[in-house]
């Protein structure tokens, strides 16, 4: 892409992030109303406490994205890090006891709003939220203004909360990437407090008291050490009122000092190694790197994708495709605002080959020191950079995130535009001064996570390495957490002016083409973004039994080369425009889509229409991506979830269903597939008639049409390879116990369920709902509401496709309280099928399924792959909106039939890793 159109992407961006959604006047002047940033979309204030307010109007959907962000993560612990608190003070302020409410009447908000709501805590911030309909904004803000200001802790809450922590350690203990990335904090810092793990050591958690916690939360839980963001379809002035009237007697307080220690550099290579319960070892190099818009971030940024990130990056061509000693293989720059962090790349690595492919990626970081980059590279790691900027604010959540995130980290909520500014301006020298200064050899950082042999030991606290005396004093750094001195920098930041640009929303619209093909369109201009979906009916249904893994493999094919293409020149077109493009299998579908900006959207549907109807196939590309896929299978059972689930999958649905398979499929198949089969296997299948393209966004649908109608002419309108549904599964009720070495007892309970397009499908969203809505549905009061809290993660849901799939309960828990928690969901498996709910919890779940359904339509990704879904499955395209009206329908009479008619014949899998005598669990019927 030349420089020209590069400056049209920034100018784009600028229009977006810079000027809102509606765009309009910013000013940075603080007013007597305490004023930060106001224009027609948002307003930023500044109450007189210290209290940072945001109210962000995004009106893509009728939903509300209430936030608030504390500065208290859990490098800010003092005293107390590696204790946990910060995250163990997360599971207790969101929706615990407060001066005002009972956890149980803050519940029964919770449900009457059909509210998602959670929290999560990192090294540096807690942030909670709480979504939900843009109708019940008031309530939304003022539950989390309570919580956030009037928190009890009771000791009842302290204990239970304490309980489902540790099935969190436990979980942890069984997850990879927990356990990958705990041994790289300690790799990377040796003194600064990020060393140790965010849930912290469990036995320095275990001797935490009640009356530390609630200290900890008086001290850092103030006014002017938070950020309060709502975001969504709000009307902001309101919204800032309503903030100042419940935070309006809350006073700030003089937060407590923070020192970090500077982490100064050993100067000499670290390496450390672990162990895990997976297939093949992963392999992360990593170097001490820089703060967060310091001084080569942005230039490592960019280097990172060159290196590591897409088909064309240098070690996905030369580690993983010519040399073949890895199966995967990325870089990024992981920066931050507390100190500085470090350039990564990690690996899944073939085994036997871990010292060969640490070897062979230092010497691509070595050349790349050496040479530097061209400026083709430089290029489109800019475009993707910036586009992505773009592709990341459609949703109420995301934006919320990105404002709060932004100012805490930058003192700047519009961070983003000046970072794609900023971005536009580096340069090939910059990357090659970035690379020598940070890439040294001397400051490589290798970590290792190994298969496992033995038993896995929990992840303990370990001195550092005693540094050689220098003569100096140990280095710090003061931190002041105070919000005046984020304030301070935005107040500094030069003011901005855009023109007012109207925002234009079309009815769904359905068009049908010559050979079948429908098509559906929707213009929307909110952002100059365009989402193309194609979905056609098959995906692993597509497979035969025993040939599961043919579908997934040639799907993974169709961009290895397609019309007169290569797989490299079509990663290089779309990377030059800044456009995504992927093409994958569901349990249903065969699935291709793209996203762009507005103004290349003819030329990636071009692509997309050779992509889908001439991929090449070559063999080449066949011999490079194979070893890919076969590895991927392999390390499925790596997560336990994933474990768990495949387990389920095949003795629920048998070796006679295709759906007895995960996606991937079985190895011998993917190993014994040749080109030409994968060629056949598309020729045969695809066609018009069986397949719907749906495109949202900034278009002239016209255009579209017209587009379409010639691009994909090819399609034929009937496939020679006729689709067939399979027949649907007879389930015997039984408990299957499947060994792991994973230290963790995790359970899933399935019962035969139903198709998308069945009638019954409505009632069986809003039964899930009344079983499975956090904190307040059946199963998560029963199995984490309930003391002892025996599972930390807990919920249920539809599988389900076009045809019969399964409604299932899944949880973790100890091997000693495995059959309790089972006794547990059983009864309320039985209390739903043999009781009607009462008018409340059927109100609660309807409203909470309604919010979930608002919350998947707000892009236009979203929007397009949901009418495209439905239009293939016989609902029709306009379903979301019918799909509304059905579950406001929904009776308790509805729910009791579907429970009492689909919640038969159950199947128990437990992953574990000791072994339950019979006599201990349930029985299943």
């Amino acid at each position: 892409m030349g420089s020209n159109v590069k400056k049209t992407m920034v100018a784009v961006l600028v229009a977006v992030l810079g000027a809102g959604l509606l765009s309009g006047c910013q000013t940075n002047q603080m007013t007597e109303h305490g004023t930060l940033s106001e224009r027609p979309d948002r307003l930023v204030v500044q109450l007189d406490n210290g209290l940072v307010v945001i109210a962000q109007e995004v009106p893509t959907a009728p939903v509300v994205s209430v936030q608030t962000w504390v500065k208290t993560g859990s490098i800010y612990e003092g005293q107390y890090n590696g204790a946990g608190l910060s995250h163990f003070l997360e599971h207790l302020v969101s929706g615990g006891t407060t001066t005002t409410r009972t956890e149980s009447e803050s519940n029964a908000i919770v449900g009457r709003i059909g509210a998602q709501v959670n929290a999560a805590t990192s090294l540096d911030t807690v942030r909670y939220y709480v979504n939900t309909s843009a109708e019940h904004t008031d309530t939304a803000v003022d539950l989390m203004s309570d919580w956030m200001l009037n928190s009890v802790i009771s000791d009842e809450e302290f204990a239970r909360e304490r309980d489902v922590i540790q099935r969190e350690f436990e979980m942890g203990d069984s997850e990879p990437g927990r356990i990958f990335w705990k041994l790289t904090q300690q790799a990377r810092y040796q003194q600064h407090p990020a060393r140790h793990p965010t849930i912290g050591y469990l036995d320095e958690f275990l001797a935490v008291t009640r009356d530390q916690i609630y200290d900890f939360y008086r001290t850092m839980y103030v006014p002017n050490n938070m950020v309060f963001v709502v975001s969504g379809d709000i009307d902001k002035e309101a919204v800032v009122q309503q903030v100042r009237n419940l935070w309006g007697d809350a006073e700030s307080k003089r937060l407590p000092g923070v020192v970090f220690p500077v982490e100064e550099s050993s100067g000499e290579p670290v390496e450390l190694t672990g162990q895990a319960d997976i297939d093949r070892p992963r392999l992360r190099i990593a170097w001490p790197g820089t703060r967060l818009g310091g001084e080569h971030d942005y230039a490592l940024d960019l280097l990172s994708q060159i290196l590591g990130q897409g088909e064309l990056s240098r070690l996905a061509q030369s580690v993983r495709d010519e040399q073949q000693l890895v199966t995967s293989i990325s870089a990024y720059n992981a920066s931050f605002a507390w100190g500085e962090g470090f350039f990564g790349i990690d690996a899944t690595v073939v085994p036997g080959k871990v010292d060969e492919a640490r070897d062979a990626i230092l010497a691509e970081v070595a050349r790349i020191s050496r040479d530097g980059v061209m400026s083709d590279e430089l290029q489109r790691a800019k475009s993707k950079t910036v586009a992505s900027v773009v592709y990341s604010s459609q949703t109420a959540e995301a934006t919320a995130a990105r404002l709060a995130g932004d100012f805490i980290h930058t003192g700047d909520p519009d961070y983003l535009q000046r970072y794609a500014e900023a971005i536009e301006q580096v340069t090939a020298g910059d990357l090659l001064r970035a690379a020598r200064a940070i890439l040294e050899p001397e400051e490589t950082i290798t970590v290792k996570l190994m298969p496992q042999e033995g038993d896995i030991q929990p992840l303990t606290r370990e001195d550092p390495p005693v540094a050689a005396a220098t003569g100096r004093e140990p280095r710090v750094e003061l931190v002041d957490l105070d919000n005046s001195k984020l304030v301070a920098r935005m107040k500094a930041r030069e003011a901005r002016t855009s023109e007012i640009t109207p925002v234009e929303v079309g009815p769904v619209r359905m068009h049908t083409l010559p050979n079948g093909l429908r098509l559906v369109t929707q213009r929307n201009t909110q952002l100059p973004v365009v989402a193309m979906q194609w979905y056609h009916l098959g995906g692993l249904l597509g497979d035969e039994p025993g040939s599961q893994g043919l579908a997934n493999a040639t799907m993974q094919m169709l961009m290895r080369g397609a019309g007169d293409r290569s797989a490299d020149e079509i990663t290089r077109e779309l990377e030059s425009l800044g456009a995504q493009m992927a093409a994958s299998t569901g349990n249903s579908t065969y699935v291709v889509n793209a996203q762009s900006l507005s103004e290349d959207w003819p030329a990636v549907m071009a692509l997309m229409g050779d992509v889908i109807q001439q991929p090449t196939f070559p063999e080449d590309e066949w011999q490079r991506l194979q070893p890919r896929l076969l590895a991927a299978i392999a390390s499925e059972n790596d997560q336990w979830h994933s474990q768990l689930r495949n387990n389920f999958r095949t003795n629920f649905f048998g070796e006679s269903h295709p759906w007895s398979s995960s996606l991937l499929g079985h190895a011998g198949v993917v190993e014994g597939a040749t080109a030409d089969q994968l060629r056949a296997y598309h020729g045969s299948r695809f066609s018009a008639s069986n397949s719907v393209l749906a495109v949202f966004g900034d278009i002239n649908e016209e255009e579209v049409v017209s587009a379409a109608r010639e691009l994909f002419a090819d399609l034929p309108e009937q496939a020679d390879h006729a689709f067939e549904l399979p027949q649907s599964p007879t389930v015997e009720p039984r408990v299957v116990q499947v060994p792991t070495n994973k230290p963790i007892a995790a359970v899933q309970i399935g019962y035969p369920g139903l198709a998308r397009q069945n009638e019954d499908y409505p009632a069986m969203l809003v039964l899930n709902g009344v079983m499975s809505s956090f904190p307040v549905g059946r199963l998560d009061q029963a199995l984490r509401g309930q003391g002892p809290g025996l599972v930390y993660a807990v919920g249920s849901g539809l599988m389900t496709g076009v045809t019969d799939g399964y409604w299932a309960v899944l949880f973790n828990t100890q091997v000693e309280t495995v059959g309790q928690a089972m006794e547990r969901s059983l009864a309320e498996v039985d209390r739903i099928r043999t009781e009607p709910v009462d008018d409340a919890t059927l109100a609660r779940a309807r409203t909470a399924v309604l919010t979930r359904e608002a919350f998947g339509m707000q892009s236009n990704s979203q929007r397009a792959s949901s009418a495209a879904i439905d239009e293939l499955y016989g609902v029709g395209y306009d379903q979301a909106d019918q799909l509304i009206t059905q579950i406001r329908a929904i009776t308790a009479d509805d729910i009791h039939r579907a429970a009492q008619q689909y919640l038969q014949n159950p199947l128990a899998v437990i992953l574990i890793n000791e072994p339950v005598d019979d006599s201990e669990l349930p029985t299943v019927e």
